[in-house]
């Protein structure tokens, strides 16, 4: 894992980087919000019933796949809002930065463009970030594999983060994979 307390994004910004408390993260993790799946009532021999969790296959058998696609669109709104949050709190923590306050030049060439800037000191930082220090989508997922691995996180959650970032950009752009992706996925 790399020592490294900086990073350099596309527009050649050093970007000072500090640990995420693996407390903090291991806490976010705990507050996920769980979706509880859709059940359903069996009998069994003996004529007593037991409720199971409904799966895809029993829900088309009982022409409930209505009941089951609202459940699976549940469980992605929640996974992809706790992703969010994860990124968040990773760039927050793990960004060390000054984020220039009311009144500074920043401010008022956002305003000038008429870009609102938030008040709140999280979604400060993280416009901050993601406008004025990184220039790409890609330098998102390196900066979290950065902050990472300045945390000391697995280097195989770490690699898994950097695709799921790559495969989210792509799909987000609509570009197809460059061919060397592409042949690594085939094998």
């Amino acid at each position: 894992m790399s020592d490294n307390k900086t990073f350099t994004s596309t527009k050649g910004v050093i970007i000072a980087l500090k640990p995420v408390s693996q407390f903090k993260i291991d806490s976010l993790r705990a507050a996920k919000d769980e979706i509880p799946a859709p059940t359903y009532t069996a009998k069994v021999v003996g004529g007593d019933s037991f409720e199971y969790p409904l799966d895809e296959e029993i829900a088309r058998n009982k022409g409930r796949l209505d009941e089951w696609s609202e459940y699976k669109a549940k469980v992605n709104r929640a996974e992809t809002e706790h992703a969010k949050k994860f990124l968040e709190l990773l760039i927050w923590e793990g960004v060390d930065a000054e984020i220039p306050g009311e009144g500074s030049d920043w401010q008022k060439t956002s305003e000038h463009f008429g870009m609102k800037l938030p008040d709140n000191p999280v979604e400060r930082k993280l416009v901050y970030v993601y406008n004025e220090l990184l220039g790409t989508p890609e330098d998102i997922g390196d900066l979290v594999s950065a902050i990472m691995s300045v945390s000391k996180i697995d280097e195989e959650a770490v690699s898994k983060l950097r695709e799921s970032f790559r495969a989210g950009i792509q799909r987000k752009t609509n570009k197809p994979l460059p061919k060397k992706q592409k042949q690594m996925e085939n094998e």
